[in-house]
């Protein structure tokens, strides 16, 4: 068997269609602490893909947040602007953000609503960064619909004109493509995947994702209507404690944790499957 590595990952980027525009998760040392005690309770380092507009206002809170847990900075577009997820002006705006900010450039990069196409992951190989993780291997059929049932579940490179970028999908469980999306964990709870797991099993690499809001969503969910504001409040009054459960159990299938960039340093030395770029033109 290959080794199992598991990678934890939040998008920071503002509470759920919140006009505040809050990261309340930044903005309050309970809810901080929190988090901080769930990954240090759990030895489990974070990727933080920041949208980049906000970054430097929450400099010293994300600086706050590195200090106490092991956290690589990565980048979550320049303003989670879902209409251009990847375009020039988003990545070359983000690049620069996070250069002068942190004082290198970025290595990993995750579009809005994992959001993105051929030009856009093009964008991102000529910019430089080593890695991509924005193609859920799943379909999504609401707003930010998405059909990306074609790609494999497993680390491959993109390739084309400009060169080659890593992706580092999001894990979905095998044969039916389910996620594996704290949100999605909420809403159909960690025991129906872990009954799942025993015939539709995850990849050697899982890669996961959570936002600040999911900790704590009854305090915005109100600024959201129909459905998803039910789907939201499943629960979310149990939220850390389901991620501490939803981590204990991929330790128990074998997993440990590693930041995304090392995980794509582990990747330099295997051969890997390529997808091909369309020219971009």
């Amino acid at each position: 068997m290959s080794e199992r590595i598991a990678c934890m990952s939040m998008d920071i980027e503002p509470d759920l269609r919140d006009p505040s525009r809050q990261i309340r998760l930044l903005d309050d040392d309970a809810r901080m602490q929190a988090l901080v005690d769930v990954l240090t309770a759990e030895r489990v380092p974070l990727t933080s893909f920041t949208v980049m507009v906000h970054a430097r206002r929450h400099a010293d809170r994300l600086a706050a947040l590195a200090a106490r847990v092991t956290m690589e900075y990565a980048v979550h577009s320049f303003s989670h602007d879902t209409a251009q997820p990847a375009s020039e002006t988003e990545v070359r705006s983000a690049k620069e953000a996070y250069q002068d900010l942190w004082g290198a450039p970025p290595l990993g990069y995750r579009s809005p609503n994992c959001l993105i196409d051929e030009r856009g992951v093009d964008t991102l190989v000529r910019h430089g960064f080593l890695y991509d993780s924005s193609i859920v291997p799943s379909v999504r059929a609401d707003g930010y619909a998405y059909n990306n049932l074609r790609f494999g579940r497993d680390p491959f490179l993109f390739a084309g004109p400009s060169g080659s970028i890593l992706e580092l999908p999001v894990a979905c469980l095998g044969g039916i493509r389910l996620p594996l999306i704290f949100s999605y964990v909420k809403l159909l709870g960690l025991q129906t995947y872990q009954a799942a797991l025993s015939v539709f099993p995850l990849p050697d690499i899982v890669v996961t994702y959570l936002h600040p809001y999911d900790l704590y969503v009854e305090e915005v969910v109100n600024h959201v209507t129909g459905w998803k504001r039910l789907a939201h409040r499943r629960n979310s009054r149990n939220a850390l404690v389901l991620l501490s459960q939803l981590i204990r159990t991929l330790k128990g299938r074998g997993y440990r944790f590693a930041l995304m960039r090392d995980v794509a340093g582990l990747m330099r030395d295997r051969k890997l499957r390529t997808v091909p770029l369309a020219p971009t033109g």
